[in-house]
């Protein structure tokens, strides 16, 4: 995403050395599978900035892998992404079967930023029914802090990807056009 995004580093790239790192990386991408569905989440978002890693079926594809895993609320959880021993090292698969919502994990603040960002960037449009659905769950998910809580893959007492989880809904909901707070100065400009 770096060597993709990065304002004109790419177009002005003259050293040879990093121009092979840079083709084998792409090489790499367009020939490896990824271990787990949120790995080909991230290979389909990366596909939104570089040509190349997937041709049109390929990206359809992952776009219909990601809907597949929405959830009936309208959200997406991180757990149902990849097995428990994919994981890592597989070293926190015991403590992730262990929780007791396991079989029927909870739509997250992350995923769900997530999933809506990498689509919308996809090209699936704001006001298909599972993204207005998605932008639903976002809304009606923030906590009183202001934050999208998400439940730690690691450890049950610091829950840091919380703090992805709500960059991601906040992207998710800016790249909807459904921002409250945007809303609200709209309504003031129509006045």
């Amino acid at each position: 995403m770096a060597v993709a995004t990065a304002p004109g580093w790419l177009a002005s790239l003259e050293d040879e050395e990093l121009k092979a790192r840079v083709a084998k990386m792409q090489e790499h991408l367009r020939t490896s599978t990824p271990p787990h569905d949120f790995g080909r989440l991230l290979l389909l978002w990366t596909s939104t900035r570089m040509s190349g890693p997937l041709d049109t079926r390929q990206k359809e594809d992952l776009i219909a892998m990601v809907r597949k895993h929405q959830r009936e609320d309208g959200g997406w959880s991180i757990r149902t992404f990849a097995a428990p021993e994919a994981r890592g090292n597989g070293n926190r698969a015991e403590n992730l079967r262990s929780e007791a919502e396991f079989g029927n994990p909870a739509s997250d603040g992350h995923q769900t930023g997530l999933a809506v960002l990498v689509l919308r960037d996809a090209g699936v449009p704001a006001d298909e029914p599972r993204i207005k659905k998605a932008v639903e769950w976002l809304l009606t998910n923030q906590r009183a802090s202001g934050r999208w809580w998400t439940r730690s893959l690691n450890r049950d007492r610091q829950h840091h990807i919380t703090f992805s989880g709500t960059a991601y809904a906040l992207l998710a909901l800016a790249k909807c056009d459904a921002l409250p707070a945007l809303e609200r100065e709209r309504e003031r400009e129509a006045r």
